[in-house]
């Protein structure tokens, strides 16, 4: 695949779809996803939940007007969610960007990653100060 250079709704799509193909194989993170959305990224769950988040950042890196939800509400209710389990996400939708974006592009989506990740785990009142990600990223 081509690197892009710009960031476009339909190479967001790229990007979310890749991720989630890569997250639901990942040993730390993927179970949330199978356990809210199931196995099938082609389901009705699976696709609204795509588009939501080629909305969401969509309206972070393009100024679409799209999105209209709350990034933070869903996440209230997965049990057990920890530190480790952001760090891991970070990682994952790095390395993901990375194989979409030129490297400019992807550090953008990184850097972006790692400021969400903190408000989530703060707004999740996580304890953050030994944090694999504060350590390595903060």
């Amino acid at each position: 695949m081509e690197l892009q250079n710009t960031i476009t709704r339909e190479n967001l799509e790229t990007l979310i779809t890749l991720f989630y193909h890569q997250a639901l194989k990942d040993e730390q993170i993927g179970h949330y996803f199978k356990v809210e959305l199931g196995e099938d990224l082609n389901n009705a769950e699976w696709i609204k939940h795509i588009d939501i988040l080629i909305d969401f950042w969509a309206s972070i890196f393009i100024n679409d007007p799209a999105y209209g939800s709350d990034p933070y509400g869903p996440h209230f209710t997965l049990v057990g969610l920890s530190s480790e389990d952001f760090t891991s996400w970070v990682t994952l939708f790095s390395q993901t960007a990375s194989e979409v974006y030129t490297e400019e592009i992807a550090q953008q989506f990184k850097e972006k990653g790692i400021e969400y990740s903190k408000d989530f785990m703060e707004k999740l009142k996580m304890n953050t100060k030994n944090s694999d990600l504060t350590s390595a990223y903060w």
